[in-house]
């Protein structure tokens, strides 16, 4: 099992699973195009290639240090939307330029995936919580809607996800 910090949340990987998080080892400079943005994990089931490659980000609204902009949270789907395509789009440049090995083999083994899985982890603001007027009720529910119509060229079938409903949506992972 692989174990991952995000934003606070601790994501456990199965072994049947490969993550990885090209911003934290630095190859978002060895490779990546410039601008491009990145999710956070894009894990590859094993073998090689993969069935399926999971582009995953993640949001922690749990605790609010300094209030998001409202901006910033009413564009989450379209946020994620360029995540997606920024991602496939510089693994596509990493598996062929990257001088980082692992990146390299990671991300042509992401290229060469059948299908790419778009997956947010939405960690909602407790209700009654000092920013409750940033996220109404319906929230979650309302970015999936959105989300869904913006990344179908790429998953159908986005999923929206919290810790409580990880483990019923059957995704190679957990979350604490």
């Amino acid at each position: 099992m692989t174990v991952v910090d995000v934003e606070n949340l601790v994501f456990t990987f199965d072994n049947s699973v490969e993550p990885f998080q090209y911003e934290a080892a630095g190859t978002v400079v060895d490779g990546w195009p410039n601008g491009t943005k990145v999710a956070d994990v894009i894990a590859n089931e094993l073998p090689s290639p993969p069935a399926v490659t999971w582009l995953v980000e993640a949001k922690n609204f749990r605790v609010i240090h300094n209030p998001p902009k409202l901006a910033n949270i009413a564009g989450l789907a379209v946020t994620m939307m360029e995540k997606a395509d920024g991602t496939i789009a510089g693994m596509i440049a990493v598996s062929a330029v990257s001088t980082d090995a692992a990146a390299r083999a990671h991300a042509t083994s992401a290229t060469q995936s059948a299908a790419h899985r778009v997956v947010l982890h939405l960690e909602p603001h407790p209700a009654g919580g000092g920013h409750s007027n940033l996220f109404p009720v319906n929230f979650s529910a309302n970015v999936w809607m959105k989300l869904k119509q913006l990344v179908s060229h790429i998953d159908p079938h986005p999923l929206v996800l919290s810790i409580a409903s990880t483990q019923a949506a059957g995704v190679p992972w957990e979350v604490a």
